[in-house]
């Protein structure tokens, strides 16, 4: 089914736009696990601008998505007061971004953008291959390594195969010799978390502004995209790391960026919307016991078996260590022209990176009690946050105990306001995550204990990365399982091979301490104790032929 967006009296103008400045409309996906999640060219993702379809599967080939489109939102005031915004949402009215860089100025051309107008992928597969090869030359080296758009790579090819020009900093790279230049025939290659990686860039001062209606800011993002293939929690988890860099002649006081998200769970209108703070994520859960029950027969919805899904994020600029910021505001609008529903001038998108309505009113905390309705505006002490309470707890502010109506929800989690210099980089990172669907994942009945849980792995994964002697394996090339998975007090490990006699089994956790753990061997399998382990993420390092596998404890 396609959704309709309002307002529709852009499209006029929209059209005149895109004759002159044809948009890109080239889509790919990172699908290396659960979830297929698909990105585009101009910031915007998880969706088919073509067809309006929602394209973030889950789980990959079921034909169901667990949301419908994402983008960017950025906004900030320059040394003379003037509000500067960069968004994005459903291309009604055009584009505020352009894919490709803003270098040697800070506009960029159509020319420009068309050689830049690609998706950069590589797999792990590709690295390790790479790596087995002694010298390296441009036949024997892969595409994916030998054209990446590494500063001053001089095989980096754009659209079409176009060479490309690279004096500036852009895709991560191992520097093996510490002179700042992509030489991969010198063995250098892409430097990348996961199994899997896209990467890519645009610009907020290209050919057309006209999403927001704003003044530009000036700004240059480079997206990393990467998810993990591990058969454990971590493959419901797909990551963005975003670079923005200020390449305008402003500063910029007050700056903020956000997350904006229109979450459709399969069926788009009856969904609720939830804040957890600790992890900095924004939730979709289905306002109903069945999604799509009693309004449509689309087999692309869940029925009574649901997932939960989330935007957290696990990076942003302050945090040091393990002490993590606060988020500065996370609120909603509808698909409509209330002052609550969709943004149309460059205000009102700077207002819902506020916790305000389109007409600056604060959001409020107007939680009165279970079956009251809440909006979270009208009422109450102002507030940063809406729908903060889990649903399973009667007591705590959450659209199910609210009793509202469910509906077409899209969200914005910001960060607080930062000064962005001249020349600097911003770094955040969104994580994309979500449940396996099951019967419990809705109002009313609904905790977030289940999401919480796959946060944490998320959040595990990324500030602790997975040792390098796990990450450059694959489980499906390895053959071998586990179960079950989550596990409590044991696990069992199968596989194309026999086990040794090995009476004990090393396992690890994201921060390298290690448990030897006591097993039992039947041939083709190995039985592990896994009682005394605490709840985490585990990669176990000594089973048969030093085969690398991850499983969680609960």
């Amino acid at each position: 089914m396609r959704k309709l967006f309002l307002p529709i009296f852009f499209f006029a103008c929209s059209f005149q736009i895109a004759r002159a400045q044809t948009p890109f409309i080239n889509r790919d996906s990172l699908n290396i696990n659960n979830i297929n999640a698909s990105i585009l060219l101009h910031g915007d993702m998880w969706w088919d601008p073509t067809e309006q379809v929602a394209k973030c599967e889950f789980p990959s080939g079921s034909g169901k998505n667990i949301a419908f489109t994402s983008a960017l939102w950025m906004g900030g005031y320059d040394e003379g007061g003037a509000l500067h915004v960069a968004s994005q949402t459903y291309r009604q009215t055009g584009n505020d971004y352009w894919p490709g860089p803003l270098y040697p100025t800070d506009t960029l051309t159509y020319a420009t953008s068309n050689e830049w107008a690609k998706f950069w992928k590589v797999l792990r597969s590709d690295i390790n291959t790479f790596l087995a090869i002694g010298t390296h030359t441009t036949s024997n080296t892969p595409a994916s390594i030998l054209n990446w758009p590494g500063k001053g790579n001089t095989y980096a090819t754009g659209a079409g195969g176009v060479s490309l020009s690279i004096p500036t900093s852009m895709a991560p790279f191992v520097d093996l010799n510490g002179n700042g230049t992509y030489e991969p025939l010198l063995g250098e290659y892409p430097s990348f978390n996961g199994d899997e990686a896209i990467w890519w860039v645009f610009s907020d001062n290209g050919p057309t502004h006209s999403t927001s209606n704003a003044v530009p800011l000036g700004v240059e993002v480079h997206v990393l995209n990467y998810g993990y293939h591990r058969n454990t929690a971590i493959d419901n988890v797909v990551y963005y790391d975003y670079e923005v860099v200020n390449r305008s002649t402003h500063k910029y006081d007050n700056f903020r960026f956000a997350q904006w998200a229109d979450m459709d769970l399969g069926y788009y209108m009856d969904d609720f919307i939830g804040f957890d703070s600790t992890h900095r994520m924004g939730i979709i859960y289905n306002g109903t016991n069945a999604d799509g029950t009693g309004l449509t027969t689309d087999p692309n919805h869940y029925g009574t078996h649901i997932p939960v899904a989330a935007v957290s994020m696990v990076r942003m600029p302050g945090d040091a260590g393990t002490n993590y910021v606060p988020v500065g505001s996370f609120d909603y609008y509808n698909n409509d022209n209330s002052i609550i529903g969709n943004p149309q001038v460059d205000t009102e998108y700077n207002n819902y990176m506020r916790a305000k309505l389109k007409n600056g009113t604060h959001f409020t905390n107007d939680f009165q009690g279970p079956g009251v309705a809440s909006k979270g505006y009208g009422l109450g002490p102002n507030s940063n946050y809406v729908f903060t309470g889990n649903p399973g707890n009667s007591t705590e502010w959450s659209e199910c105990v609210c009793n509202n109506n469910p509906g077409d929800r899209r969200f914005i989690i910001s960060s607080s306001d930062m000064t962005l210099d001249v020349g600097a980089t911003l770094r955040i990172t969104m994580a994309l995550i979500t449940t396996w669907p099951d019967s419990l994942n809705a109002c009313p009945g609904i905790t977030f204990d289940s999401i919480k849980t796959y946060a944490d792995t998320a959040w595990s994964v990324f500030h602790n990365a997975i040792p390098a002697s796990v990450q450059n394996s694959s489980l499906r090339s390895g053959g071998y399982n586990v179960y079950p998975n989550p596990a409590s007090d044991w696990i069992e490990v199968n596989g194309p091979a026999a086990f040794t006699s090995e009476v004990v089994v090393t396992v690890c956790n994201t921060l390298g301490q290690k448990w030897s753990l006591p097993c039992t061997s039947n041939g083709m399998g190995v039985r592990i104790q896994t009682g005394i382990l605490p709840p985490g993420c585990y990669h176990i390092l000594s089973a048969t032929g030093n085969v690398p596998l991850s499983f969680i404890k609960n």
